[in-house]
């Protein structure tokens, strides 16, 4: 419970606040120079103020290429207007951000970047803190503009392939949950190496990362009829295993994953 506490303070109003006050006593960092780009699910449009408040962070100009449902794309679409560089794609609600995120990056709308920040509109309403945690990943991710710019320095490494926030990092085996046997089906098809084919995953699907980095993973083409349809399921499924693969994907052509300060996991 002393985290979900902490958690909820850090991303109040006044913790946000008091971190605005604090960033502005410090000499601002500079861009990297990358080219950077937004992949979002929005199943939840009410919530794409909080994708906008990231894109708004980032250099002028910087893309946002959001999914959504088609029954709620008339709801996202007016939760943008005014926005500018914002890419409405509609894909049925088939699993969940996975699903559609692959049919984005497969369609090669993101090629050219040097880093693309993976978000989605998680509620996790079967979770006490699910609002925190997502609220916390958008802040750590892209919520400070010296703290981004660190943890985007990594990319200047043409090794590094994903970088995620290290309490989401799960390693530990039980962390396969229902899903090491699929996991390794999918990673068989990308015909990744043994050595790539180990747990490691940042929980809630949400990370930067270089679109080369998951070249296997793209070749797959794997569609929406190949998920299960919708049931509110909340293990074993396909997109809970491909879940797990972002990583192997990377680390199956030699690229490296790291937290936000640029350590190896």
């Amino acid at each position: 419970m002393a985290g979900l506490t902490l958690g909820a303070v850090f991303v109040s109003d006044t913790g946000r606040s008091l971190r605005k006050r604090w960033a502005t006593r410090r000499a601002r960092a500079e861009w990297p120079g990358l080219r950077v780009a937004i992949v979002a699910h929005a199943y939840y449009p009410d919530l794409m103020n909080e994708i906008l408040a990231c894109q708004a962070l980032l250099p002028v100009g910087t893309p946002v290429h959001v999914t959504v449902p088609p029954e709620r794309s008339a709801l996202l679409r007016e939760a943008v207007i005014g926005a500018q560089d914002v890419f409405v794609h509609e894909h049925d609600n088939r699993g969940r951000d996975i699903a559609p995120f692959l049919a984005v990056l497969g369609s090669g709308a993101l090629d050219g970047y040097d880093a693309v920040l993976k978000l989605h509109t998680k509620r996790s309403p079967h979770l006490l803190d699910g609002e925190i945690r997502r609220k916390l990943l958008f802040d750590k991710l892209c919520g400070d503009w010296n703290a981004t710019c660190g943890a985007l320095s990594a990319f200047k490494q043409a090794s590094t392939g994903i970088v995620g926030w290290r309490q989401c990092w799960r390693a530990t085996p039980s962390y396969w949950m229902a899903n090491e046997v699929r996991a390794r089906e999918v990673a068989e098809r990308m015909q990744a190496p043994e050595s790539a084919i180990r747990l490691g995953f940042f929980e809630g699907t949400m990370f930067w990362f270089r679109p080369a980095a998951l070249a296997s993973l793209r070749e797959l083409d794997l569609r929406p009829e190949d998920f299960e349809p919708e049931a509110r399921q909340l293990d074993g499924t396909l997109h809970h295993a491909v879940e797990r693969c972002f990583t192997i994907a990377a680390w199956s052509r030699g690229f490296t994953v790291r937290d936000l300060k640029g350590r190896v996991l």
